[in-house]
């Protein structure tokens, strides 16, 4: 049946995306302070008991309920049932569950009492996706006090908002459905941080030779689309699972730019670590030239420019570049494009990094949950690239929601 791990307030508070893929018990001593922290007078500590109750409910296959209210002061004189964390501990022992905690002195306490700890702080996984959404009502005076002043005081960062991170605003009045099913709600506005103060989007549709007409088709690609035309960001990363559109939306601004004569931009420098996927059997040996052997990872490219037709078209303006012989270039006027980065390991990174010459950014996409190799599960590029938020050249954004096909999503539900 697997094992069972209670999370700890702060951990719900926090961090409650990182909680999938693990069986989380929610105890009912960590309920009752969250629903008490909704009604904080610390705004940002009330908003993420809402949204952390809402993750809840939208994901509740995920949780188990455990209503005993446990006795901590059972372990021993020095243990006070008043103190939570001993409570969490009780639960713990008596039941076998594993704790996920952030508080040292918590995993200290549980480990004495033999209980298995996982301790957040060090999976390298900031939570960071690019942007922070909240929710209002815009039924209710009080939300819509909320939303007024994110348009009357742009400079004012209520949400602690990092560098080219956005902001999204939800309307919870008015649901979307689907096949009958609510499946989230309409969009109020987005914004972006641009350091100083919000800024609402400003991106255009493309429409080129290779690709033909393009718009955002969800509102975390409306972010994208703004993320990928700013010219003054040149480290740009998307990050989503599979069929979210990473190198569609990628490759369509790469060729966009690579055809506007407007900028400096001279070829696209195609970079790909050559990592087969898990558990199938290695092609073997391949004859002809370096670009020959290297072609099967150029697929994704090949997939919306045409095919080869595309690819001969633009001729010297592609170049495929073996990341093995990449040290020491100085790629000029160029988009270095980075596919597949969970393959790449951090100095990977740094080494593609220290490639971006003068007149050129770099575009990188990946998806932890499709590393191919042990290696990268916990040293890959995404966990790496994540680390640059904030900086004024570093631009980010995590898709969500697959729009390959409907075939596509159902690889979700396996």
């Amino acid at each position: 049946m697997g094992k069972y791990y209670v999370a700890d307030t702060n951990v719900l508070l926090d961090s409650i995306e990182q909680l999938q893929g693990y069986k989380v018990v929610l105890l009912s001593h960590t309920l009752r302070e969250l629903e008490k922290h909704k009604s904080n007078h610390n705004f940002q500590l009330a908003y993420k008991a809402r949204k952390a109750s809402r993750f809840i409910k939208e994901n509740i296959d995920q949780f188990h309920f455990d209503s005993k209210d446990y006795d901590g002061s059972l372990m021993g004189s020095q243990y006070s049932k008043d103190y939570e964390d001993n409570n969490i501990i009780r639960a713990c022992f008596e039941n076998d569950y594993g704790l996920i905690t952030k508080d040292v002195l918590l995993q200290f306490k549980a480990k004495s009492f033999g209980i298995e700890v996982i301790d957040l702080n060090t999976d390298l996984d900031t939570g960071y996706k690019g942007y922070k959404e909240i929710y209002l009502d815009t039924t209710k005076d009080e939300d819509n006090v909320i939303l007024a002043s994110l348009y009357e005081n742009p400079e004012n960062n209520t949400y602690n908002l990092l560098t080219n991170e956005y902001l999204i605003v939800w309307d919870l009045s008015k649901p979307t459905y689907k096949n009958g099913v609510k499946v989230g709600y309409e969009p109020i506005d987005k914004f972006k941080f641009n350091g100083h103060k919000l800024t609402k989007l400003n991106y255009k549709r493309l429409n080129n030779t290779f690709t033909g007409k393009v718009k955002p088709i969800n509102v975390k690609q409306e972010i994208a689309f703004d993320m990928l035309q700013d010219n003054n960001i040149k480290v740009k990363s998307l990050f989503g699972n599979f069929g979210t559109g990473k190198d569609f939306l990628m490759i369509t601004h790469a060729v966009d730019m690579l055809l506007d004569k407007s900028n400096k931009i001279e070829k696209i420098v195609w970079v790909r670590n050559n990592i087969q996927v898990a558990d199938t059997n290695d092609i073997g040996f391949l004859p002809d030239s370096l670009e020959d052997k290297l072609k099967p990872f150029l697929a994704p490219l090949l997939d919306h420019i045409g095919g080869d037709e595309g690819l001969n078209f633009l001729g010297n303006k592609i170049e495929i570049q073996h990341l093995g012989f990449i040290r020491g270039r100085d790629i000029k006027n160029a988009i270095v494009y980075v596919t597949e980065c969970q393959s790449n390991t951090e100095d990977h990174i740094k080494l593609l990094l220290g490639r971006v010459g003068e007149g050129s950014m770099i575009f990188f996409n990946g998806d932890t949950r499709q590393v191919d190799a042990d290696k990268f599960k916990y040293n890959n590029g995404v966990l790496t690239l994540k680390r640059l938020a904030g900086n004024p050249l570093y631009g980010q954004v995590e898709l969500d929601k697959v729009e390959r096909s409907e075939v596509a999503r159902l690889a979700d539900l396996l």
